[in-house]
C-alpha cells in the first residue's frame, strides 16, 4: 500500500506564501499607524498603494481562513482532553477505590467516570490495602484458567506507584518501580503480578537480593504442558543467592505457590566451587529442575563450563565448554554429556 500524504507540496508552498503577505499586510498597516513619512508615501500612491494592499489582504486570506480553522481545532481538542482529564472536586469511589478531592483522572470515554485508565492522588490513599500515589487500570491474562477453557479469561489489575515499602502476600515490595497486582473475587484476593523487591525477602531460608523483580508466571510448553511453578524471581544482575551451597550470580528461580524452589536457569558460579571431586571456576552456567533432564535426573543440577574455563574432576580430567556435568549436590556424578 502507498501512502499517500494529507497535503501535497502546493499546499505548503500557497501556505507559505499566504503567510508572507499576511506579515506584510501586518507591518504595513503597522508602519502606517506608527511612521508619519510611510502614510505620506501611501498618500501620495494611493492609487497603486490601495492595490497592492488589496492584493496582499486577498492573498494573506488563505492563511488567516487556515489559522482560524486550526485554533477552533485547537480549542475543541483542549475541551475534549479536559474533559478526558478532570480533577475531582469531591470525594468519589471508582473501581472500588475512595478517591479524594484533588484526584487527576484520565478517562477512556469522558460521559462515564468508570472508564478510568489513571488516577494521581494529592497524597497516598489505600488501593485494597496498599498504599499507592497513583494507579493505572490494566487486565492480565489467567494462567489459572482451566486449559480447556472456551476461551482466554482476563482479570481486572492495577499498576500502582507506591512511596514505601508495602508487603503484599508476603512478598516485600520496594517503592522504585511500580507495583502490578491482579484481583480476583471482585477485589477479596489480590495477588502480586509484578514487582521490584526489596530487603527482607528469602526463599529456602537464602535471602533474594533487594531489587530482583518478582513476577507472577507459570512456564506453559508448546505440546500444552504447564509445570507447577507460580513465582519468577529474576535475581538482579549483580545479585548472589545461595542455594543448596551454590552461589548464583543473577539466576532466574522458579518457585510454586508455596515458594519452594522448582527449577533454577540463566545462573553462573559467583566464584570457584567444587562439588564432590569437581572443581567448576566462576562463570560456569548452572541450571536445575528444567524439563529434559529432572525426568532423568529428578533434584541434578547441571554445570555447563564456558570457553577458556574448562571444570577439573579427579576421576574425570578437564571438562571443557560443549559439555555438561549432570551431578547431585551430594556431590554423586549423574552423567557426562555434550550440551
Amino acid at each position: 500500500m502507498i501512502p499517500v500524504p494529507i497535503f501535497s507540496g502546493a499546499f505548503f508552498i500557497v501556505l507559505g506564501l499566504s503567510f508572507l503577505a499576511t506579515i506584510a499586510v501586518v507591518f504595513w498597516g503597522a508602519a502606517l499607524g506608527l511612521v508619519p513619512a510611510a502614510r505620506r508615501s501611501f498618500g501620495r500612491h494611493r492609487g497603486r498603494s490601495i492595490g497592492i494592499l488589496a492584493v496582499l489582504c486577498a492573498a494573506s486570506l488563505f492563511f488567516v481562513c487556515a489559522a482560524v480553522v486550526w485554533l477552533g481545532v485547537d480549542r475543541e481538542s483542549r475541551k475534549e482532553q479536559a474533559a478526558l482529564h478532570p480533577t475531582l472536586t469531591a470525594p468519589a469511589t471508582l473501581l472500588g477505590v475512595n478517591m479524594p478531592v484533588g484526584t487527576q483522572l484520565s478517562l477512556r470515554d469522558a460521559t462515564d467516570m468508570t472508564s478510568l485508565d489513571e488516577a494521581h492522588f494529592p497524597h497516598a490513599v489505600s488501593v485494597f490495602a496498599i498504599s499507592a500515589i497513583a494507579l493505572s487500570v490494566r487486565s492480565e491474562g489467567d494462567d489459572e484458567a482451566p486449559q480447556d477453557a472456551p476461551s482466554p479469561t482476563n482479570l481486572p489489575a492495577m499498576e500502582l506507584i507506591i512511596a514505601s515499602m508495602q508487603m503484599v502476600d508476603g512478598w516485600t515490595c520496594g517503592a522504585s518501580e511500580p507495583l502490578e497486582v491482579v484481583l480476583r473475587h471482585d477485589a477479596r484476593i489480590k495477588t502480586p503480578y509484578s514487582c521490584q523487591l526489596a530487603a527482607g525477602n528469602a526463599v529456602a531460608q537464602s535471602p533474594i537480593p533487594d531489587g530482583s523483580r518478582l513476577i507472577r508466571s507459570t512456564t506453559a510448553y508448546g505440546d500444552g504442558l504447564r509445570d507447577n511453578d507460580y513465582w519468577r524471581i529474576d535475581v538482579v544482575d549483580d545479585g548472589v543467592f545461595e542455594l543448596e551451597g551454590l552461589p548464583l550470580r543473577h539466576p532466574t528461580l522458579r518457585l510454586d505457590r508455596q515458594r519452594n524452589v522448582m527449577a533454577v536457569e540463566y545462573a553462573v558460579l559467583a566464584r570457584d566451587t567444587r562439588l564432590g571431586d569437581i572443581s567448576y571456576p566462576a562463570g560456569t552456567a548452572v541450571s536445575t529442575g528444567l524439563r529434559g533432564v529432572r525426568e532423568k535426573h529428578p533434584g541434578a543440577w547441571v554445570f555447563r563450563p564456558v570457553q577458556g574455563h574448562p571444570a577439573h574432576g579427579k576421576d574425570h580430567g578437564d571438562i571443557a565448554e560443549g559439555m555438561s556435568v549432570v551431578q547431585a549436590i551430594d556431590g554423586k556424578v549423574q552423567a557426562i554429556m555434550p550440551n
